[in-house]
């Protein structure tokens, strides 16, 4: 459902019947068009030449099944045009009414309770010129604002707790909370705590979340804290393991970090996790 607020937009089947046509595209690391896969949601934010908020509009899967992107019809003048793609239930977008004061993180982040993952969020923006009775078009390029992570815990399969979740906690340290509408990521330092479960047809407990974008220089550090006791047991430093495994985000846009904790008794060893595609039948 498409919704529109502040100001009243062209909205109609036919782009090229409106002053200025929006089309989104996405390329992640490649060079086809990869939106429709990737992006199922996007708000959108007009900003005028001092920074305040001049529209917003939400469109959702349907909406951009049907056309890839959106019409405005604005007065002339000079906007900003933010977009972000797939904010959902683990997005908040605080303090959006000024363009320098807007800001996008998890919903905890803001009431200070635990944060587990943040959505698959993308970012497209795009400086236009609308000039009176002349239409036209332009093109809406997104980016990646996240980083998918995946953690299994093995050597524990007999020690899962009640509800499912491992006996071990995890946590992720030194992650940048927040990101502004100029994709700049904040310098502050959170924890996440994503919760590993057992499926019943797994051999393992494994989570699977996502955080904002970092670089393969960091701190992040992540801690395996028993619950019992709530002692840590293990820490990882991130930047050593993706060194040590020749592993790389920077400048990748599908990039995801997976890890593989083994329990050994009183050891723990660390690889990288591959997913593994199983097909149901074969082997």
């Amino acid at each position: 459902m498409l919704w529109v607020v502040l100001m009243t937009g062209c909205i109609k089947e036919d782009l090229a019947s409106c002053d200025t046509n929006l089309v989104f595209r996405y390329f992640g690391d490649g060079t086809k068009d990869i939106f429709p896969e990737k992006i199922e949601k996007v708000d959108l934010y007009v900003y005028g030449e001092n920074g305040a908020l001049v529209q917003t509009i939400g469109l959702d899967q349907g909406d951009l099944r049907r056309v890839q992107g959106t019409p405005l019809n604005l007065p002339a003048g000079k906007y900003r045009i933010i977009c972000w793609g797939n904010s959902r239930n683990d997005t908040r977008i605080d303090q959006a009414s000024t363009l320098n004061t807007a800001l996008v993180a998890a919903p905890h982040y803001f009431t200070k309770e635990l944060i587990t993952t943040n959505d698959s969020l993308y970012i497209g923006s795009r400086d236009i010129e609308i000039f009176q009775d002349n239409s036209s078009e332009d093109t809406v390029y997104f980016s990646s604002s996240h980083i998918k992570m995946y953690i299994e815990l093995t050597g524990l399969e007999e020690a899962a707790l009640a509800d499912g979740t491992s006996p071990i906690d995890i946590e992720i340290g030194n992650l940048s909370p927040t990101v502004d509408f100029a994709k700049t990521f904040s310098s502050e330092n959170v924890s996440y705590r994503p919760v590993a479960r057992k499926e019943e047809y797994l051999p393992a407990f494994d989570t699977k979340f996502n955080v904002l974008r970092f670089n393969d220089e960091n701190g992040i550090y992540i801690n395996l804290i028993r619950k019992e006791t709530n002692k840590t047991i293990y820490t990882l430093k991130l930047k050593d393991f993706m060194q040590d495994n020749r592993i790389t985000v920077n400048g990748i846009n599908e990039v995801t970090v997976g890890i593989r904790f083994r329990f050994n008794g009183t050891s723990v060893t660390v690889k990288p996790w591959d997913e593994e595609v199983i097909i149901p039948g074969l082997g």
